[in-house]
């Protein structure tokens, strides 16, 4: 390669590509990669685990995906004709092929917070759950766990 060439694309030095290419990583290094992604992965499925009791998720999920897939593809119907019209009227079409573009990434928030918000919903009602107790509350062993309230409240009906 020649200087030109490297300072036109901006690319580093020939030599010094070739030895970022001899270093591999350590096996440490990708163990504990191994290890990091897995642990992503056991929660990602943790999260799917929990929302197979939500109904409606699915479909909205089908949806959206629907609506992204259509989004992406009209962008590129509109890139591709944008290429092929005069300048004139290339402006007006890829101001077209960007909304279709923001409305795919929308779509693709939408599931996320729809997602999100069912997650903070279960935390929500966990939380509600134990704070009044009508939620089981155990402990690694089995046993159920009160809070100072409830117990007070036990004992007072046992009182009378």
């Amino acid at each position: 390669m020649t200087k030109k060439l490297e300072e036109e694309f901006n690319l580093p030095p020939l030599q010094e590509a070739l030895d970022k290419e001899e270093q591999a990583p350590t096996i440490e290094e990708t163990q504990n990669e191994i290890v990091e992604i897995a642990d992503a992965l056991s929660v990602s499925e943790k999260i799917n685990m929990a929302f197979k009791d939500v109904q409606g998720l699915e479909e909205h999920e089908l949806e959206m995906n629907d609506i992204a897939k259509e989004a992406l593809s009209s962008y590129k119907q509109l890139m591709s004709l944008g290429m092929n019209v005069s300048d004139m009227a290339a402006g007006k079409v890829f101001a077209e092929a960007s909304t279709m573009l923001r409305i795919a990434l929308d779509a693709s928030d939408t599931k996320t917070k729809a997602k999100l918000q069912q997650i903070d919903l279960m935390i929500k009602k966990a939380r509600l759950d134990s704070n009044t107790g009508n939620g089981k509350n155990n402990d690694a062993a089995g046993n159920i766990l009160y809070d100072r309230n409830e117990l007070l409240k036990i004992i007072n009906k046992n009182d009378k």
